[in-house]
């Protein structure tokens, strides 16, 4: 399986995403779950932000959508997209309220079919089916540009207008410019060829006679080769190789013998012993013991080498198996610790600080509500109790009121004087009641001072989203190598033994190798000295002595002969030389005639081509409109239709009606495609798919032609992004497109991400699609949001894991 070709992305202020949303996406499979409105297609819509700069179906629905992308209340946002390709690099783009500042993105051709066939949003699941319905015979629209990048018809209609002017003979031998030119050029060729080929019957007699006589002298020299044309390097060669030794090189070898003979008065000729002998066959069994495991589990210690190196480079290991083992296991197993218990304290201090800012959020309100019923108490009763209380002592022996001076008797309701004192003792109750709202606001800031404290402590302490990711795929490469070392180990002491023996038995033999050395040394030194001279090499039943009296006898001999052989090679050497130059001037004239054929073979091939070119070009300008017809009716019947088919009866195997392409059984050099719905028993096609199928089944049509149009043309950014994608689909729906993802991550090799908002389909797909083998993966992601904090991303990785448990239970 190819490894997730999209890394992760970092959102900041991207429509409904407040704050800075850091997401991993390293994994085959991605299973996005969050509420309406949590920021599921915003973090979608950003990765296509960040890799094409732009969002094809906001602009859409509004050309100047730009404006809109940052979250309200933000000054500026940005979103980055990291990739696992180098090639490919990272992306990011920039926004604000002005509009997007466009970055680096991908180019032109994989940007488009990334839009178009990659990236799936919800509001184009029900419109996708009358998008391509609607435009089917537009040039620009979508089925059309499908078509262009799926059959080339482009290159028909090119080829179509370039034959065009090949009609015409007159067209034709403007094209053909110098055609009595050629003619002529011809003629004068065949008069020079026919001048050369002349010379070249004068030079090859000269040149034979000249071989006649440098076969008179090989003959004498016991060359046995007769001297042609193609083999006068081979003759040379061979007469310097025989090059004679002169008296001077033969008197000092005789010497050299000379003193190998006096060496061998003291020298031994013993064969090997025994004990070498022994000790080879011992090294050579334990080196073969010791190669036979590395073929077995040498590839598996490199890879887990590798590893070691990646996760503690800067760490010195021993060289030795065993101890290079027992090491690693003790460190990893700290690292695996120290990062399990950082990964979980983080998670936890995560949790708690979203539960702190939320109860603050209660707190800071419930002690602003205080606030605000202590102010009202003391505006109205402060003033007025004491304002009574100076009243009082006027109104004791009357009943005219000192403020508005009318006679309250006429109100039947008893004494000003009594109606004044009632009213002070009310205002002393709600005095009362300020001091029991002054104690709860206490209490009220307290608890706002030691959460704020808290969600400080906390904020300070939490690990950035990005390094907790990074942290917690450290834990999980640091457990699986050390479960593979922990698997091998005992492996690995047998191997660190295995390499000891064959060290020390190559110890052993090379030991007894130089002791043996000086015996063959003057034998060596003979054998080497006869094989300096072409002479067989001493036996072991000859001894020394008689070697050397016959190699003596040998140099006598050949010195004797070198006069009369350097006599023969001299003259060999001049008759060369002759024919060679004859050669040369040979090769000269046969090259010419081969130009002069060349210029000829050219103006015929030109003169032919002129012939065959204006029929040609009518019966390749007549194929093409059977050629295009046939190409969009086969292509549509055979591949697209077919892929549709089964995917759509995959996902909906009860509907009866299955939606597809028409294409017009005559020629056409336009593109007229229509979707009808057929009948899976066959018969006349019944209507649109917007007439035949229900709701689900019309989303679930929808949903497989985006699916079959990305498989039905080549891969250009193998990644699947679908939003929402299982609106008005049935349980049974929902299984078999949880199967359709499996396959369309673990057999086609895409990345695929899904993003859901119902929490029981979240569970279910994520079981579903979890990791089966070993380097599978899937990772979830669970946004969620407050009207007072930051948008939150959750993740969690989950990794193929033997079930340990079930294989001991077996």
């Amino acid at each position: 399986m190819s490894e997730p070709i999209l890394s992760s992305v970092d959102v900041v202020n991207f429509r409904s995403i407040r704050g800075r949303v850091f997401a991993p996406l390293d994994a085959q499979v991605v299973l996005i779950h969050g509420e309406n409105g949590a920021g599921k297609t915003s973090l979608l819509s950003a990765i296509e932000l960040a890799l094409t700069g732009g969002v094809q179906f906001l602009r859409r629905a509004d050309p100047v959508y730009d404006a809109q992308l940052l979250h309200r209340g933000a000054k500026a946002g940005s979103v980055e997209v990291k990739t696992s390709l180098p090639q490919l690099g990272d992306f990011k783009q920039q926004f604000s309220s002005a509009g997007i500042s466009v970055g680096q993105t991908l180019d032109h051709a994989t940007a488009g079919f990334f839009a178009e066939r990659a990236y799936l949003p919800q509001s184009y699941l029900g419109q996708l089916l009358q998008i391509y319905q609607e435009s089917a015979s537009d040039a620009n629209s979508p089925l059309a540009k499908f078509v262009g990048s799926l059959l080339g018809l482009d290159q028909l209609d090119a080829l179509e207008a370039g034959l065009t002017p090949l009609m015409d003979v007159r067209n034709v031998r403007k094209y053909i410019e110098g055609w009595s030119d050629v003619e002529l050029e011809k003629k004068q060729l065949d008069d020079l060829i026919k001048a050369q080929k002349q010379t070249r019957t004068q030079v090859l007699a000269t040149f034979n006679k000249s071989l006649t006589s440098l076969s008179s002298p090989l003959q004498g020299l016991n060359i046995a080769i007769a001297p042609t044309t193609e083999n006068l390097d081979a003759v040379e060669d061979l007469l310097a190789v025989h090059v004679e030794e002169g008296l001077g090189t033969y008197a000092d070898r005789r010497r050299e013998l000379a003193a190998i003979l006096s060496e061998s008065q003291t020298a031994s000729e013993g064969g090997f012993s025994a004990s070498e002998a022994s000790l080879a066959a011992k090294q050579n069994q334990a080196s073969e013991e010791y190669k036979a495991w590395q073929a077995t589990y040498a590839v598996r210690f490199e890879a887990i080498q590798r590893s070691v190196t990646d996760l503690i480079p800067d760490v010195s290991l021993p060289s030795a198996i065993d101890e290079y083992a027992n090491r690693v296991q003790t460190i990893l197993s700290s690292m695996l610790s120290t990062a399990s218990q950082q990964v979980l304290e983080s998670r936890r201090d995560v949790r708690r600080l979203n539960d702190a800012e939320d109860e603050l959020a209660v707190a800071s309100e419930r002690l602003e509500a205080i606030e605000t019923e202590m102010a009202q108490f003391a505006r109205d009763s402060g003033e007025l109790a004491k304002a009574l209380a100076e009243i009082s002592s006027f109104v004791a022996d009357t009943e005219f009121c000192p403020v508005c001076d009318r006679d309250f008797s006429e109100l039947a309701h008893g004494s000003l004087s009594n109606h004044v004192h009632s009213r002070i003792r009310s205002l002393s109750d709600s005095a009362e009641r300020l001091l029991t709202l002054g104690r709860a606001r206490s209490e009220a800031q307290r608890l706002v001072d030691d959460l704020t404290d808290e969600v400080s402590s906390l904020t300070l302490r939490a690990i950035d989203a990005e390094e907790l990711a990074g942290l917690e795929k450290q834990a999980g490469r640091v457990k699986d190598v050390l479960g593979e070392l922990q698997s091998l180990s005992p492996i690995l002491v047998d191997g660190a033994r295995l390499a000891a023996a064959d060290i020390a038995a190559r110890r052993e033999f090379s030991a007894e190798q130089v002791r043996n050395r000086s015996r063959f040394a003057l034998r060596q030194t003979l054998a080497d000295f006869a094989t300096s001279i072409r002479q067989p090499v001493p036996t072991d039943e000859e001894t020394i002595e008689a070697a050397a009296v016959r190699l003596q006898q040998v140099l006598v001999d050949e010195q004797v002969k070198a006069n009369g052989r350097e006599d023969l090679r001299q003259q060999a050497r001049r008759a060369l030389g002759d024919v060679k130059l004859h050669r040369s001037t040979l090769a000269e004239v046969d090259e010419a005639i081969r130009n002069y054929q060349k210029q000829i073979d050219a103006v015929e091939a030109a003169l032919q081509r002129g012939q065959r070119l204006r029929e040609q070009g009518q019966t390749i300008r007549s194929l093409v409109d059977t050629v295009r017809s046939g190409i969009i009716r086969r292509e549509f019947n055979d591949r697209l239709n077919k892929l549709w088919r089964d995917l759509f009866v995959r996902l909906a195997p009860s509907e009866p009606f299955v939606p597809a392409f028409r294409i017009p059984p005559s020629s056409t050099q336009r593109l007229q495609p229509k979707l009808i719905t057929e009948h899976r028993d066959g018969g006349d096609a019944g209507g649109t798919p917007g007439a035949m199928l229900s709701a689900g089944n019309l989303n679930t049509a929808a949903l497989t032609l985006f699916i079959a149009l990305h498989l039905s043309v080549p891969a250009q950014f193998p990644c699947l992004i679908l939003d929402d994608p299982v609106q008005s689909m049935d349980d049974v729906h929902i299984a078999h497109f949880a199967s359709l993802l499996r396959t369309l991550s673990k057999e086609h090799g895409r990345q695929v991400m899904i993003a859901v908002h119902d929490r029981q389909l979240f569970d279910y797909l994520k079981l579903e699609l979890s990791p089966a083998y070993p380097g599978d993966s899937l990772l979830t992601l669970e946004l969620t949001r407050g009207n007072r904090r930051d948008t939150n991303c959750q993740p969690e990785r989950f990794s193929f894991r033997d079930e340990d448990v079930l294989f001991a239970a077996a």
